[in-house]
Formats: C-alpha cells, structure tokens, sequence
C-alpha cells in the first residue's frame, strides 16, 4: 500500500483539506497507515501533478487559501485498479519487540517499566478504537461498516497485545526472583 492510496480512500466520498485528512489519518486511517502533514501534503502534490486530484481555492480572511481536493475520474481508476490487487503481506517494524527478542541484556525491570508504558498506550488505543467501534455501530450505514470493520481489528489487536503483555509480565516477575549468573 502506499499513503496515494490511502489518500485516495479518504477522498473517495467528500472533498478535503490537507487539514482534514491529516486529522483523518490521526483518527481513522492512522490504525493502518500513519502520515505526518508534510507527507501528506507532498503526496497531494503529486497527485495532483497526475490529475488523480484537483482542488479548488476558497479564500479565508487572514489565512492562507484553503484548498479542497477532490478525487478525479484518473484517481478513481486508479483506487479501482489497486483495490482489486492482491494485498502485500505487511511488513512489521515494532522496536519494542526487538527489545524483548534482546531482553536477556536488560534487568526484567527495565523490561516490565517500558512494558508497562506500552501497555499504557495501547489501553488508551483500545478505549478510542472501542468509543469509534461504538459511534459507528450506532449510526448502521453501509459507508461507516468499512471503517467498523477496520476498528474491530484494530480493537482485536490492541486485546491481543494486551493479552501477551500479561503473559510477558508473569514471566518476567518469576524471573526477577531468580539469581542472576555472572
């Protein structure tokens, strides 16, 4: 997958800002691809160039110029076509767990104090992804089922990790009692 294409899923239905989809990346999308404003704002740039999107000003008093991108005939097309492509396998980068695969370097309580932070994290994410599960439930339209399903899995990931983090603190706590070997 690439951020045109996550763009372009974002436009698929409504115009927006490089604004608006940033904060779409921060609240929807961002479960499966992340982006800052700069890469966004690039992207846009180069879809355009494509004519996968157009845009048009709206002037504001004392700001810059709004533009509102909208997909095109050529970004529709192109959102068809790698839509009925086979998705890649995802390719994971997840630091912390190197961490853990090197863990018998570290203290079990450096360990479990940056577990603990994580866990945090992810307790914080399943309570949004849980609110957003919840508010699109409710309002049972066959756009937002797309993007429920979307946060049913991030939900059943968040559980997941959660889950192997008790697994993860139990072993580390037994092991903490254990003499070390110097």
């Amino acid at each position: 997958m690439s951020l045109r294409h996550a763009i372009l899923v974002l436009l698929q239905d409504q115009e927006a800002s490089g604004y608006d989809l940033a904060r779409e990346f921060a609240n929807s999308i961002g479960l499966v691809w992340n982006a800052t404003h700069q890469q966004i704002y690039l992207e846009l740039g180069k879809l355009n160039e494509q004519d996968m999107v157009k845009y048009r000003h709206i002037p504001q008093d004392g700001k810059p110029d709004k533009k509102l991108y909208r997909i095109t005939d050529a970004g529709r097309d192109e959102l068809i076509r790698w839509l009925r492509k086979p998705a890649a396998p995802p390719r994971i980068r997840d630091s912390f767990m190197v961490k853990i695969a090197g863990g018998a370097l570290s203290e079990p309580s450096a360990v479990l104090r940056e577990l603990e932070d994580q866990a945090d994290l992810r307790r914080e994410r399943l309570s949004t992804f849980e609110a957003l599960a919840k508010a699109l439930a409710e309002r049972n339209s066959e756009k937002d089922m797309y993007t429920y399903l979307t946060l049913r899995r991030g939900i059943l990931d968040q559980q997941a990790w959660l889950s192997w983090a008790d697994e993860v603190r139990a072993e580390l706590h037994k092991r903490e009692d254990l003499p070390t070997s110097a």
